[in-house]
């Protein structure tokens, strides 16, 4: 889940949603060919799709007692993290290995810099191990999947840029974001013009929930909303 502190509360954005908003963008998107891409269904799939595996977790959401509101994406805590990933990989692997790899790609460049680290060791070798397996599996090189993931990585950041409410400008794979609260904006620009989308959200009133239960109810009588987003040059 995606939480951001706003004056109306705490924003709560499920992962699949901000992955679907990652699709919509790229669905859009007309420059660097990705219009004529050889596999733009399933390229824009896996990009629909590269959360998948927060599903649960977001429908079943943990408290983060320090700051008083569910956990994010980032705070969530490790054991479900791992447990997360793995299924986010294997929902796909066995019809759609394309899919399974590109959302793999997303979870060893997420946690790349966890090598070294006891429990991430073992998860990341058993991605490694994965990697080989689906690639097994493609008509495609290593190097042309790397090529692909990009689209996904580009997406994602813009997504999330958005989602996440980042003031700071950002910048991916040659493409620079900056989002002033309403609008995003993109340089170069890479849609046919300025384009509105929606983002299902609820806002979660700030207070005290002491249990996880607790933060269940409170989520369970927020009103779902659409939240407003224009990107533009």
């Amino acid at each position: 889940m995606i939480v951001t502190e706003t004056e109306r509360g705490w924003r709560c954005i499920t992962q699949p949603d901000h992955a679907h908003l990652s699709h919509d963008i790229l669905a859009l998107w007309r420059a660097d060919g990705v219009p004529d891409h050889p596999r733009r269904r399933e390229l824009l799939f896996a990009v629909r799709e590269h959360d998948n595996g927060w599903r649960e977790a977001d429908s079943a959401p943990r408290l983060d007692v320090e700051r008083g509101c569910p956990h994010d994406f980032i705070t969530h805590p490790h054991g479900d993290r791992l447990s997360i990933w793995r299924r986010g990989i294997r929902r796909f692997a066995e019809e759609r290995p394309y899919v399974a790899a590109l959302i793999l790609e997303h979870a060893i460049y997420l946690h790349r810099e966890r090598r070294g680290e006891p429990d991430w060791d073992d998860f990341l070798a058993e991605c490694d191990a994965r990697r080989l397996e689906l690639g097994s599996k493609l008509d495609i090189d290593a190097q042309t999947l790397e090529a692909d993931y990009r689209w996904l990585h580009i997406a994602d950041r813009v997504s999330l840029a958005a989602c996440a409410g980042w003031a700071a400008p950002f910048e991916r794979e040659g493409v620079s974001g900056r989002f002033d609260g309403e609008t995003l904006h993109l340089d170069p620009f890479p849609l046919a013009g300025a384009t509105a989308f929606t983002i299902p959200c609820r806002y979660l009133p700030g207070g005290e929930y002491g249990s996880d239960a607790e933060l269940a109810t409170a989520l369970a009588v927020c009103r779902w909303r659409s939240w407003p987003l224009r990107i533009a040059p």
